[in-house]
């Protein structure tokens, strides 16, 4: 047998590295195409979980809670709220992870009004008049659920009010014959929800309710969806390269 000269063991050696290369190179192609694909079903899937969780909310993503009824012979039903405790992706900002609305039918022929503000501002007007309050009760509003809980309640003070809409501590408010409602995040504080006629006259009749959402879970399958679709084509794209190269070999 001819011994290998030193230019043809150079070449065979080229060969060897060249060979070693390209199934590293091939290797990588995997893995990457793997891990796209990977990547985006999980985008892909989440997207669409949340897109069927949309599918039971409104039109405007809000999800309501049980309704209440209110009866009351006082002037007004007032319902004590705790401050909303945001989630760890507060730092989103409050308005694109929870927004709240305060929802009130009159059940009678009245101008109903609803308006909430602090505990500490309204404190005074809330003592100056004949109200009923919730003495037990429990909200809860986050993404696809609410409710409103109330045991019992017990009438509060004497006398009659002014009328609601002349004061000026209201952070949100509203008023109608068919349906009223505001829109309001209750922050930092305990904040009070009145729930009046407009003259500030006993008998106060409606039906109330609570709704959220979450404006971020609303837009996040159009975000997830598209990314995961991108996601998966690239994937499959990595696998026909290295498909082609493996042929040309």
């Amino acid at each position: 047998m001819k011994p290998m000269t030193s230019a043809e063991r150079n070449m065979e050696s080229e060969t060897k590295n060249a060979g070693k290369e390209t199934r590293m190179a091939g290797k990588k192609y995997i893995l990457a195409g793997a891990a796209l694909i990977l990547i985006g079903m999980v985008f892909l899937a989440g997207g669409l979980s949340v897109f069927a969780y949309n599918r039971g909310t409104d039109s405007e993503g809000y999800v309501y809670s049980n309704v209440y009824h209110v009866n009351t012979f006082a002037y007004s039903f007032t319902l004590y709220m705790n401050e909303y405790k945001l989630s760890a992706w507060g730092f989103l900002g409050a308005s694109n992870i929870a927004q709240m609305k305060f929802v009130a039918r009159p059940t009678n022929s009245k101008d109903l009004f609803i308006g909430i503000a602090t505990t500490a501002a309204s404190q005074a007007y809330r003592q100056s008049f004949e109200c009923e309050i919730p003495t037990w009760w429990h909200w809860w509003a986050e993404p696809y659920y609410a409710e409103i809980l109330i045991n019992t309640t017990a009438i509060n003070g004497t006398g009659a009010p002014q009328p609601p809409q002349d004061q000026t501590f209201w952070l949100a408010s509203a008023h109608s014959t068919t349906q009223a409602t505001m829109t309001y995040l209750p922050l930092h504080e305990q904040h009070a929800w009145f729930v009046m006629n407009l003259d500030g006259s006993q008998n106060v009749s409606a039906d109330i309710q609570l709704a959220f959402r979450s404006p971020i879970l609303v837009i996040l399958p159009y975000i997830l969806v598209p990314t995961g679709i991108v996601l998966l084509g690239a994937g499959v794209y990595l696998f026909r390269i290295r498909k082609r190269k493996s042929e040309i070999r």
